[in-house]
């Protein structure tokens, strides 16, 4: 099965076309990999982008990315390995190693006050990274992201068939494209149970994801995937004592190619919150 159309069933996993080298795309050795990555903009501080499992970020933050200006912040993007440009060495990487590799990559770059923002299975290597390094973030804006408790609801909610669904698209990309354990990384969150400290947004999307009717699951399935997505957001919020929900309207999981402006307001009223003292 094509690799593109079967990444497209899931929300976390959302068809974005294949990567494209980016006019300032550079490159940095992180470990054993080689990370692609991009800056746009002047300043001490950094909004840095972090896209969904096997996503390009060039391809999910594209009109975000473009369009987003700060005085006194770059705002920067970057491909895990074996994603986009980036290449990788091994098999199956968890979460624990996801959160090595950004940070890897910070401290090869010398990025500091960041804000982070987070798409999708993103938001799970943000929070890792942010639960290490809290000195380092100061801020979170998710975007769409999954929150853990969604895959224990999904799995009870959904019938027998709509599971093996899943389950096929999980290990797909665990085995065959990104090497990324969605299975892993969510009990992985689940034990840490680390509140964050720090200001954060979650922003959920307004339009259902239907893409995954692709795999032929039936409708009473694909309401299930989205009302289950839909509550978690709600446990998503919980992570912070200082945190705002946001519903994107007319945005669907791949906000950026329907509603960017809604993410670069929000990503600026991130910006003034992580400016003001603690309350």
């Amino acid at each position: 099965m094509n690799k593109w159309l079967l990444a497209g069933f899931l929300s976390i996993f959302s068809l974005q076309g294949l990567a494209q080298s980016a006019p300032g795309e550079q490159f940095s050795r992180v470990g054993s990999n080689t990370l692609a990555w991009e800056c746009r903009g002047a300043g001490d501080k950094t909004v840095l982008l972090i896209a969904g499992m096997g996503l390009d970020a060039h391809a999910t933050y594209k009109n975000t990315f473009r369009n987003f200006s700060a005085p006194g912040y770059q705002i920067c993007l970057y491909d895990r390995a074996g994603v986009g440009k980036s290449t990788a060495q091994g098999g199956v990487r968890p979460l624990n190693v996801l959160a090595d590799e950004l940070d890897g990559l910070i401290r090869e770059r010398h990025w500091h006050d960041l804000v982070l923002v987070a798409h999708s299975f993103g938001g799970l290597v943000a929070r890792a990274y942010a639960q290490a390094h809290p000195e380092q973030v100061r801020g979170i804006v998710f975007v769409d992201s999954v929150h853990e408790s969604w895959y224990p609801g999904l799995k009870k909610a959904l019938s027998p068939d709509g599971w093996r669904i899943m389950e096929m698209i999980i290990n797909w990309e665990k085995d065959k494209n990104s090497h990324e354990d969605f299975a892993e990384a969510v009990q992985s969150m689940s034990t840490r149970g680390t509140p964050l400290a720090m200001p954060v947004t979650v922003l959920s999307r307004g339009l259902p994801h239907t893409t995954i009717r692709q795999a032929k699951m039936r409708y009473e399935d694909v309401d299930a995937f989205n009302s289950t997505w839909d509550t978690s957001q709600f446990e998503l919020a919980k992570i912070s004592g200082n945190a705002r929900h946001v519903r994107m309207r007319y945005a669907a999981h791949l906000f950026d190619e329907q509603d960017p402006w809604l993410v670069i307001d929000e990503i600026g009223l991130m910006l003034k919150r992580a400016e003001s003292p603690a309350p």
